[in-house]
């Protein structure tokens, strides 16, 4: 099983990112690789949703079970898709503001005095059913998973503060 871990440091509040992973629907909208996302079911501490990917020649849909901690960790587990396993967790880790200052010495994510910054980090461990495709696509799904936070915190710092 492959494992891959990515986090960044973001000028936003845990919940402000936290609401951003949720909003499932608007996936197409700003992550480059998805080619669709719909929600099955939406209840305050569960989402179960369907997101459709597409990078070179790797194009699948996959539907996970999305367990919630509001404005702190999501956890996902595979209901169907081109995986053996798939599990993933979000974490959304607020930086006090004391810290902010070090957090990120270029200063492009986390701004002195900011106020309210965090740590989002994203795991995600995958095997593919068949090993014919795990060859042929495990790089490529390594790759769109590591690009799923920078897409985030990109989208975090696009929209408006709301």
């Amino acid at each position: 099983m492959r494992e891959i871990r990515h986090s960044a440091l973001v000028a936003q509040p845990p919940g402000r990112l936290y609401t951003l992973i949720n909003d499932i629907e608007n996936y197409p909208r700003f992550i480059p690789w998805c080619t669709h996302a719909s929600v099955q079911s939406r209840s305050e501490r569960e989402i179960v949703a369907t997101i459709g990917i597409k990078r070179g020649a790797l194009q699948s849909e996959f539907t996970t079970r999305n367990e919630l901690e509001p404005d702190r960790r999501i956890v996902m587990r595979l209901v169907s898709g081109p995986f053996r396993q798939l599990e993933g967790e979000w974490l959304l880790v607020p930086i006090p503001p004391a810290l902010e200052k070090s957090a990120d010495p270029s200063g492009s994510a986390v701004q002195p005095g900011a106020g309210g910054g965090c740590r989002v980090q994203l795991t995600m461990k995958f095997a593919f059913k068949s090993a014919l495709t795990s060859a042929l696509f495990e790089h490529k799904f390594a790759e769109t998973t590591a690009s799923l936070v920078d897409a985030f915190v990109a989208r975090a710092r696009a929209l408006p503060d709301g």
